[in-house]
């Protein structure tokens, strides 16, 4: 070896460093590479990035063919209830306003006697349980505004019970409200009668009060 070459040998070689602000920045650097890496799940899939982790409206999904249905919402309770059948009224026969009326007994005979008060007392009685009867078939009258008079003839059994009518009159018009009063008469009970078989000859008054 000549003398040259050992001095090139022996003589320190000095390796030119980076600038420091270079050296800095690698240091810097390393940290964020080595976090980096360790944030790498195995196998080298990465996770989804945080944006797309974010909670969001849910995006409808497509109905896969032949999966069940997904089950209606239930019905709710007011829905389950039968409906009522509607009320309507015949327009054919309206219910006519009945004015300011007064039904009262205005003659009572019994036919053969006697015709004293305690007598007459227990058909009066039984009649005058039928006057809002009487009064209901007052709107069947042609002429309301007048009012007047209904006679009858009233067949009572032995027996007592309902009488059986005859010779209805009348001059109020209206030949529903006549055969009205008249059922109303047959649908009376009277009791027994104290001397058998008995025919009443009976009238009632309609009395209309006059407008103010």
């Amino acid at each position: 070896m000549t003398s040259a070459m050992r001095r090139w040998v022996q003589t320190p070689k000095m390796v030119p460093l980076a600038p420091a602000g270079a050296r800095f920045a690698v240091l810097a650097a390393l940290p964020l590479f080595v976090g980096c890496a360790a944030a790498q799940p195995a196998g080298g899939v990465q996770s989804a990035p945080p944006a797309a982790q974010s909670a969001g409206p849910a995006a409808p999904v497509a109905a896969t063919p032949g999966a069940p249905a997904p089950s209606a919402a239930p019905a709710p309770a007011h829905a389950l209830l039968p409906r009522l059948p509607e009320i309507t009224l015949d327009p054919k026969q309206p219910l006519r306003p009945l004015p300011e009326l007064k039904v009262e007994n205005i003659g009572l005979h019994v036919g053969g006697g006697p015709n004293d008060a305690d007598t007459k007392a227990p058909f009066i009685r039984a009649i005058a349980e039928r006057f809002p009867q009487f009064m209901d078939c007052y709107r069947k009258n042609d002429d309301p505004a007048k009012g007047g008079r209904f006679g009858i003839d009233l067949h009572i059994p032995r027996a007592g019970g309902h009488p059986r009518v005859e010779q209805p009159r009348t001059a109020m018009h209206g030949p529903e409200f006549r055969a009205c009063v008249s059922n109303v008469f047959e649908s009376v009970a009277f009791l027994k009668p104290t001397h058998g078989a008995t025919t009443i000859s009976y009238s009632l008054h309609f009395t209309v009060a006059e407008a103010p």
